[in-house]
């Protein structure tokens, strides 16, 4: 099976567009999306039209979570703004059908969730300390996370305590082989909002059959998705950060 894997969209209509038509041309088989498909962007419908329509298998991030409880006790004063902002444009069909994704979930041999296994939503798997506690805690061979927007992978040898950080290239990708003697947490980046320094979309691609997995970075109009943002009366920091990839 070839999976697509995407994260942190992030209302960025100009960067799904362009990880969906790469993701075509590549007759990918099925597409995973590890949530926060809103938030900080001007075209969350837009990107929830989408991922209906390619019938993407999505879970929930904590972007998702505010938008259903109000709850932005955790968001900076940008992040709330943009949130309470989505509240007002994203129907109520959407809402009901947000509120039954899971927030974990177990596909073939891995699991996906947003964060981290610790804490789905919230936690923050950036370091080698906290992907050990996820190694240590939980029993799993590979699991996809998002939520840093910052592309990186952590593996653990069997029998080792320490993992490895596997950082990415200088491009931006990262290409390995997921080897069945050692166990791996994933971070795909993201689609909508990088903060690696490189503005263009990041999502990863997996093989089940060659256990070869890939991270690829596509280009798109970045001046269309931060003029959006102006334009909807959002944060200018925030259409800032889409141009800057920070």
């Amino acid at each position: 099976m070839l999976y697509g894997i995407l994260s942190d969209i992030h209302g960025n209509l100009e960067a799904i567009l362009a990880v969906k038509n790469m993701l075509q041309q590549m007759d990918i088989e099925k597409i995973l999306v590890l949530g926060d498909i809103v938030g900080y962007g001007a075209n969350p419908v837009e990107c929830l039209d989408i991922l209906e329509s390619i019938k993407a298998t999505v879970i929930k991030g904590n972007h998702e979570e505010a938008l259903l409880t109000g709850d932005f006790a955790e968001f900076n004063t940008d992040a709330k703004i943009a949130i309470e902002w989505t509240r007002k444009n994203v129907p109520d069909k959407y809402l009901q059908k947000i509120s039954m994704w899971k927030e974990t979930m177990d596909i073939d041999d891995f699991i996906i969730c947003h964060g981290g296994l610790n804490n789905p939503l919230h936690f923050y798997t950036n370091s080698r300390t906290k992907a050990k506690k996820m190694f240590d805690e939980f029993q799993f061979n590979y699991c996809f996370i998002g939520h840093t927007h910052f592309p990186m992978a952590f593996s653990l040898e069997k029998g080792s305590t320490t993992p490895a950080i596997i950082a990415e290239q200088a491009d931006g990708r990262i290409h390995l082989i997921i080897s069945p003697e050692k166990r791996f947490i994933l971070n795909v980046g993201s689609v909508g909002q990088p903060r690696d320094g490189n503005p263009e979309a990041c999502c990863g691609i997996y093989n089940t059959e060659s256990r070869v997995f890939e991270l690829h970075r596509i280009p798109y109009p970045t001046e269309i998705a931060s003029k959006k943002i102006i334009d909807a009366g959002l944060p200018s920091s925030l259409a800032a950060r889409i141009s800057r990839g920070l």
